[in-house]
């Protein structure tokens, strides 16, 4: 997972010296008592990450605003939060992460999760919903993404997710429902369409095959594999994916594909 620089200007409201320890590369200010609200909240910005462990500190922090509030940042309430205190929340900071039923990463993947450079497209932690039958993920932005139960399919070997066990694991890759485990990226493909674009644009930066080229072509074409006669579309899908090498084709092969394109060969590797 890559990392940026320490997020710098984070206040951490724990009294645990301990867990403190586990958020060293973002470098918080630690706030340990109610007194000492008042003056990190003075000090917040736009930018500013709060993280709280404590419920009691986070009622410190509600009652210490003033009204009507200033933007104070971003905030991740790793405690159980009671559902009253979200409109004021939401009020005061531009995203806001918490959990009633549900859990987050442990302290030492949350802090790298938060700093990481693609943290849009891990996962902190989320929040069950039993009612709606849904799981709230928050990303390491603090972005969420709202996920039915019915997106989590048994398994190959007939193990179904229980949604009474949730955790997040293996630095926000990983989604974990009692014996069940489902991937990130695959949960976020499927339902993210910020992601899906985020992939693809990704995929036509790196992907500078023949057979990459060539999909991509197709697809701004209109084409469909079956539009490339007298090649079969089995045969096109095997050059699309590099399972045949361009040197390797026949000379009848490329004729189909550049005819069907109305490009030269050479053309194909420019898109």
């Amino acid at each position: 997972m890559a990392i940026t620089q320490a997020v710098s200007n984070t206040i951490l409201l724990d009294r645990r010296a301990a867990r403190v320890k586990r958020f060293a590369n973002l470098r918080p200010k630690n706030v340990t008592s109610v007194s000492r609200i008042p003056e990190s909240i003075a000090l917040a910005e736009k930018n500013t990450l709060w993280i709280s462990y404590e419920q009691s500190l986070t009622n410190g922090l509600l009652k210490a605003l003033d009204w009507p509030p200033r933007q104070l940042g971003r905030i991740v309430l790793v405690h159980r939060l009671l559902p009253e205190g979200i409109p004021v929340l939401r009020n005061c900071f531009y995203r806001v992460a918490y959990r009633f039923d549900g859990a987050f990463l442990p302290p030492e993947e949350l802090s790298e999760v938060l700093a990481a450079d693609n943290g849009e497209d891990l996962i902190l932690g989320g929040t069950i919903d039993k009612t709606s039958r849904t799981i709230t993920l928050w990303k390491g932005n603090l972005d969420s993404v709202t996920v039915p139960f019915a997106a989590f399919r048994p398994s190959g070997d007939g193990i179904r997710p229980d949604f009474s066990s949730f955790a997040v694991t293996d630095y926000g890759q990983t989604l974990v429902l009692g014996e069940y485990q489902a991937a990130t990226d695959a949960v976020l493909y499927e339902l993210d369409p910020r992601y899906r674009r985020r992939i693809a644009k990704r995929r036509r930066a790196t992907e500078k095959t023949f057979g990459a080229s060539l999909r991509r072509l197709r697809k701004q074409r209109g084409l469909q594999r079956e539009d490339f006669p007298p090649l079969s579309p089995k045969t096109l899908a095997r050059i699309e994916q590099g399972k045949v090498e361009p040197e390797r084709l026949r000379r009848r092969t490329l004729d189909a594909i550049c005819n069907a394109l109305c490009v030269s060969v050479e053309e194909i590797g420019a898109y």
